[in-house]
């Protein structure tokens, strides 16, 4: 009996300690979408621009090598701009790219949501690539990550299962 229950705590701790690894890594990718700072940056403001350029503000949040808030050319595009981001991690998909706009009509303010597919470059009309001051993209994760992520919990979950069972057994 008391090896039945050294091995059911055992068992406990280690799936604790797999899902808390799961969480803290979605919460890792959760401050990099939603705030403007970076894992692998000690700043999260860049400026590209030349001197006396026309500048505007904008910020790229998601699945992208350098998130945070740029102050750009007004001439450079979305495409650019996620170069200069460094491109897409291994996670992200360029097939989901969101711009989000903030509008002020009538003194209501409004939000507007452009998506885009740049995967298919092809199709996406030139205007939709301009940037706007106060623009935020947001480029999505993969489903492929999401289904291997969870695939590696449901993985973990049955190891730990049946470890708990062949203990219950031998303890018989």
């Amino acid at each position: 009996m008391k090896l039945l229950r050294l091995a059911v705590r055992f068992c406990s701790v280690t799936l604790l300690m797999i899902c808390g690894l799961n969480v803290s890594r979605a919460q890792i990718d959760q401050s990099a979408l939603l705030s403007a700072t970076s894992i692998n940056t000690t700043t999260s403001n860049y400026y590209f621009a030349k001197p006396n350029e026309l500048t505007i503000i904008v910020n790229i949040i998601g699945f992208v090598q350098k998130p945070g808030r740029y102050e750009i050319s007004s001439s450079i595009d979305l495409v650019n701009l996620i170069s200069l981001a460094g491109g897409p991690t291994p996670d992200g998909s360029m097939k989901d790219v969101k711009i989000s706009r903030f509008s002020s009509t009538g003194g209501k303010l409004e939000r507007k949501e452009v998506l885009l597919d740049l995967d298919e470059l092809a199709k996406v009309n030139a205007a939709q690539l301009v940037l706007q001051p106060g623009d935020i993209i947001q480029v999505d994760r993969t489903g492929w990550s999401t289904f291997r992520d969870v695939f590696g919990v449901v993985v973990s979950a049955a190891i730990i299962t049946t470890a708990v069972a062949q203990v219950i057994n031998l303890t018989r």
